[in-house]
C-alpha cells in the first residue's frame, strides 16, 4: 500500500479537538491545539514512543534525508539520549501514550502522540507568551499543519519493517 494514501483526519483549534485529546494536554495555556489522525492497521502493534521516534528522528545523513524527503527530511533530528525525541523531552512515556514539551521563558509547546487499535494521533499544543511570538506561530502553523500528515505517514512506512513490536493495549 503506498503510504500517501493512508488517510490521515485533522482536527485544528482550541475547543475543536475532541476531548479525549485534548484532556491529555498538560501545559497550563495554550493558544492553539491541532490533532492528525493516521488510520492504520494494527497500529498498536507499536508503542506511543516507537511511533515518536519513527515520526521525528531519522539516523541517516542529512543530505539523503534532504534528498528523499526534502525540507522534512533536513528538519527531522538525528538520534539523541534516550528522554529526549527531536528538541522534546519526554515526559511521559506509557504504551498508549507519549507527552514530550519544550518549554523557554517565551513560549511553551506540547505534543502528544496517542496509539489506539488502528490509529496513531498526533496532538499539538502551542503557548506564545509574547505577541511576535504569537505572530511568528501563525506562519509556522501553517507549514505544521502541512508536515504533520507526512510524518504520520513517513512513521507508518518505516515502523513496519522495525523488529520491535508491543501492543499498546495489552
Amino acid at each position: 500500500m503506498s503510504h500517501s494514501r493512508w488517510s490521515v483526519r485533522s482536527v485544528v483549534g482550541v475547543g475543536r479537538v475532541p476531548p479525549r485529546f485534548a484532556q491529555l494536554v498538560t501545559l497550563p495555556r495554550y493558544d492553539y491545539l491541532d490533532a492528525f489522525t493516521l488510520e492504520f492497521p494494527e497500529a498498536d502493534r507499536w508503542s506511543a514512543e516507537q511511533w515518536a521516534r519513527a515520526m521525528f528522528i531519522d539516523d541517516r545523513p542529512l543530505l539523503l534525508r534532504a534528498v528523499t524527503r526534502g525540507l522534512l527530511g533536513v528538519m527531522l533530528s538525528r538520534p539523541g539520549s534516550p528522554d529526549r525525541i527531536g528538541d522534546y523531552t519526554i515526559a511521559v512515556s506509557e504504551l498508549g501514550v507519549l507527552r514530550g514539551r519544550v518549554e523557554s521563558p517565551r513560549s511553551a509547546d506540547q505534543v502528544v502522540v496517542v496509539v489506539a487499535g488502528d490509529s496513531v494521533s498526533l496532538v499539538t499544543a502551542v503557548h506564545r507568551a509574547t505577541p511576535s511570538g504569537r505572530r511568528m506561530w501563525a506562519v509556522i502553523s501553517h507549514l505544521h499543519r502541512f508536515f504533520a500528515p507526512r510524518v504520520l505517514r513517513y512513521a507508518a512506512a518505516r515502523l513496519p519493517v522495525t523488529r520491535l513490536t508491543v501492543r499498546a493495549g495489552a
